[in-house]
């Protein structure tokens, strides 16, 4: 098993004292880059507001997205204009904010983009919090007790009863990604 964890690993940087700080990378979906102090990632240039900036409201939302035909959900996943919401984060705001994560963005009332902003960093804060894990342990486990399973809401439960209304939750597929909502909660409409 730990030769298989060691595969995963791409750059070792030995520090002072003896330690080590290694990227793994598994999925193949990171990258690493050294920078000169003052210089910049040009690979970062194209990245959207935080999901805590509080310049992320319902206007900016509306402005970057208010236009598009594209799904909600797929619209969430641009990282040009919110960075870093993935596939199982944009279910959970979706659920959240009561949105069908279907829907066009276009169709998005004020009301709606309201929602979905407070949402955005609502559902975040609340993984963060309870992802919340000493370094020490993350460290000892290797990371493998470091999961969201026991507390994501939706994305996943496909079938299982709707925290909230108790509906059979649903998975469908959207631009190619798996999504997961509840039919009475997230109406179509």
């Amino acid at each position: 098993e730990e030769m298989e964890e060691e595969r995963h690993i791409h750059v070792v940087f030995h520090l002072c004292g003896g330690q080590a700080l290694r990227f793994s990378d598994m999925r193949r979906f990171g990258r690493f880059t050294l920078l000169e102090e003052g210089e910049t990632c040009a690979a970062l240039a194209h990245l959207g507001l935080e999901p805590f900036d509080a310049r992320l409201g319902p206007e900016t939302l509306r402005e970057a997205l208010g236009r598009s035909r594209s799904a909600i959900k797929s619209a969430l996943l641009r990282q040009d204009v919110v960075a870093g919401i993935g596939n199982i984060y944009s279910d959970e705001i979706c659920f959240a904010a009561r949105l069908h994560p279907a829907r066009p963005a276009a169709s998005l009332s004020a009301q709606e983009w309201a929602r979905l902003a407070a949402a955005i960093p609502e559902t975040l804060r609340f993984f963060v919090e309870k992802n919340r894990i000493p370094a020490a342990e993350y460290l000892r486990t290797r990371g493998r007790d470091y999961r969201n399973t026991p507390f994501l809401r939706v994305y996943g439960r496909a079938g299982q009863p709707c925290l909230r209304c108790g509906a059979a939750l649903e998975r469908t597929r959207i631009s190619g990604r798996s999504s997961v909502f509840c039919p009475r909660c997230q109406p179509v409409c």
